[in-house]
């Protein structure tokens, strides 16, 4: 007697892909733009390396790296089937990520607090911020871009979900 093999539901198995696909892309999203602070630059096609800080004060420590306050704030803004949107609430996070440019007040106040340091630290630069005849000081932020579309992880998620694809197959 022959034996009689049930048609899988297609539908279903794609739904639950679909649903799977979404919730992976997320966290590997979120692993992957996480992996640029640690790689110290952000891959696209390639590693494109971040600038270097100049008058580095703190040589030993990676670049946005200090409290990792910026690196864990990545997070999922909205998730789809369509489309993922990865980004961060810390409120410095596009002036990094774009560069651009700080301008800070030279203020009665911030002149207390150069003296301050100054006398904390026994460091000229303290000094030499406090004695400015400046008005403002114009800080210029190079890019060091950590999100953005990246080429590399798309390639990354497409070869999870063929292997996905070849799995659920075999397991029919």
């Amino acid at each position: 007697m022959g034996r009689v093999n049930d048609i899988p539901d297609f539908e279903a198995m794609f739904q639950k892909l679909k649903k799977d696909a979404v919730r992976y892309a997320s966290r590997a999203g979120v692993n992957f733009f996480q992996d640029s602070f640690l790689n110290q630059g952000f891959t696209d096609t390639v590693l494109e390396p971040w600038a270097k800080r100049s008058n580095d004060i703190d040589p030993g420590r990676k670049i946005l790296i200090k409290s990792a306050f910026l690196m864990n704030s990545i997070e999922v803004f909205t998730a789809s089937e369509q489309r993922i949107e990865f980004g961060s609430r810390a409120e410095y996070a596009e002036l990094h990520n774009e560069g651009g440019k700080v301008v800070i007040p030279i203020t009665e106040k911030s002149r207390k607090y150069f003296w301050f340091m100054y006398r904390a630290t026994g460091k000229e630069m303290w000094k030499g911020l406090a004695l400015t005849k400046k008005q403002k000081l114009v800080i210029m932020m190079p890019k060091r871009q950590f999100l953005g579309e990246s080429q590399i992880f798309m390639e990354q998620l497409n070869d999870w979900l063929l292997k996905e694809l070849n799995k659920r197959f075999k397991a029919i």
